[in-house]
Order: structure tokens, then C-alpha cells, then sequence
């Protein structure tokens, strides 16, 4: 069983995200903001890290930074999600890690997870 966080402001997407992998028989944490996604990010070790680059006031990228300082282990396992086309059209990456255009496909997500190391013990 793989366990992923989603990490964006938008409700509905979080919820489409999470019936989906769990129906999947996947584990699936969202949070709808930094402070929750630092919280989660205390007590869990996602395979697979989702993040929205723009998440109401605050940055996906502050989020990122964070997880460089504080969760370091988890940096390779980061995917950023945007409806912003000007972020990572030209290169596919934002901090060095991929970015998925919104509106995805879940399927795109999908390849990201099966791609995921299952972290020891899960």
C-alpha cells in the first residue's frame, strides 16, 4: 500500500484525489494548507508528496522550502501541481522536482505513485 499527501487549497480536487487512490488501495492524507501539510508531515512518511503551487495566500514553494529544511528525506518524493501556466512550462520543474499542469489527468498522478519507493515499514 502506497500513502500520499495532497496538499491544495481547492476542496474538490482533494476529494476526486482521494477516492480515487483509496479505491486504489492506496492511503491517502490532504491537507489544505501549509500548517496542515507541516503537521502531517510530522507524524507521516508519504510515499508520494503532491503539492499545489498556489495554495490561497501562500506558495507551494514556501511549503517546498520548509520540507528542504525540516524533512529532507522526503525532497525526492515531491511533485508540484499548477493551474499556473507560466510555472515550469518551459522546464517541467520547479525546486528540481516535476510539475503537473492542471487540469490533470489522475492517471499522470498515478504514474507518479507506482514510480514511489514505499518508505520502510509501510
Amino acid at each position: 500500500m502506497t500513502t500520499l499527501l495532497y496538499v491544495d487549497d481547492e476542496e474538490t480536487i482533494g476529494r476526486v484525489v482521494s477516492r480515487y487512490f483509496e479505491r486504489r488501495g492506496d492511503r491517502v492524507l490532504v491537507a489544505r494548507s501549509i500548517a496542515e501539510a507541516r503537521g502531517i508531515l510530522g507524524r507521516e512518511e508519504p510515499d508520494a508528496i503532491f503539492i499545489d503551487m498556489r495554495l490561497g495566500a501562500e506558495s507551494g514553494v514556501e511549503l517546498m522550502d520548509w520540507i528542504v529544511r525540516e524533512q529532507p528525506g522526503c525532497v525526492e518524493r515531491v511533485t508540484f501541481v499548477t493551474g499556473d501556466l507560466a510555472v515550469g512550462a518551459t522546464t517541467g520543474s520547479c525546486h528540481g522536482r516535476p510539475v503537473i499542469q492542471k487540469p490533470f489527468e489522475l492517471a499522470q498522478l498515478v504514474h507518479v505513485v507506482e514510480r514511489a519507493e514505499p518508505r520502510a515499514g509501510t
